[in-house]
């Protein structure tokens, strides 16, 4: 009886560990496109997240896959984002407001997430000059399933349901 109860126990932690949100680690990334940008027709072919490392090892080797929007094109605020829809291999962009300190997590396998540095940027607003603080996060559709991003804020947490199709 002690053993199955053991058992039982066991499990449930295990079950319980498993599904517990795990902290998104910051990185250098760039978006790139799969293939030489040279051969692409469209912004929606296939794109990849890598490192700034490969993304200038590339450039050295004259193979040129960044990845550029249409002029004036901004990613949305996570924070205003309700609800994420992605197919396999999509990948979307977000910033992060980080004027207070913000931390991102994830729950669920069904996407990958890489998170930029914190950055500073200058810009003009109304005739002042006003500092902001943001980073990037890059979200790839891995394989057809559900996610939820986290975002723990000094106000509060945020879950954004995400769903690859």
């Amino acid at each position: 009886m002690e053993t199955r109860l053991f058992l039982i126990v066991s499990i449930l932690a295990l079950a319980i560990g498993c599904s517990s949100f795990r902290a998104v680690e910051r990185g250098d990334w760039r978006r790139a496109y799969t293939k030489d940008a040279s051969t692409v027709k469209s912004l929606d072919a296939p794109q990849e997240i890598i490192t700034r490392e490969k993304y200038e090892e590339e450039l050295a080797n004259d193979v040129r896959r960044t990845w550029s929007p249409s002029p004036g094109w901004q990613p949305a605020w996570l924070t205003d984002v309700e609800e994420i829809g992605l197919a396999v291999g999509e990948v979307n962009e977000f910033r992060i407001n980080e004027v207070k300190p913000v931390e991102v997590q994830v729950l669920g396998s069904a996407a990958e997430l890489y998170w930029g540095a914190r950055v500073k940027k200058d810009e003009w607003k109304d005739g002042t000059d006003v500092t902001r603080r943001e980073s990037t996060l890059f979200v790839k559709g891995k394989e057809k399933g559900k996610v939820t991003i986290r975002l723990v804020l000094d106000e509060g947490t945020k879950d954004i349901p995400l769903t690859v199709r």
